[in-house]
């Protein structure tokens, strides 16, 4: 079975302000800094440039809920939820272990890198 990280993060910023930036796939690349290189927009939608190769990237959003689905090649949804707090923002974010990554990788990688990338994206949106 997969492991699964969830973690929250507090964005002293206005919610409609957070929401526009991370349901826009462009600016992925901006602060998930581990994992996506860059993006690209296509006719067809966007693509993920990712350590791991290209993939198609689409974003699932609905700004009433805060729920922001975001949807990497394989279709399963990476599920993130945006709810309004008293001075801005909780942003959640869960990530599950990729199938095929060894435990200490997830350990030592995947965890560490997630929290990198919500700070990452806390600093931007508090600018």
């Amino acid at each position: 079975m997969k492991k699964a990280t969830t973690q929250t993060i507090s964005i002293n910023a206005e919610y409609q302000k957070v929401f526009n930036y991370i349901s826009n796939p462009l600016t992925q690349k901006e602060w998930a800094i581990n994992f996506m290189k860059d993006v690209k927009e296509t006719d067809n939608g966007f693509i993920a440039i990712t350590p791991f190769g290209e993939m198609p990237l689409e974003l699932r959003a609905n700004e009433q809920t805060g729920t922001i689905d975001i949807i990497l090649g394989d279709g399963k949804p990476i599920p993130t939820r945006l709810i309004k707090n008293q001075n801005g923002c909780e942003y959640i974010f869960t990530l599950f272990q990729p199938t095929g990554m060894p435990d200490t990788a997830w350990e030592r990688e995947g965890i560490p890198g997630l929290t990198e990338e919500l700070k990452e994206l806390k600093s931007i949106l508090e600018q």
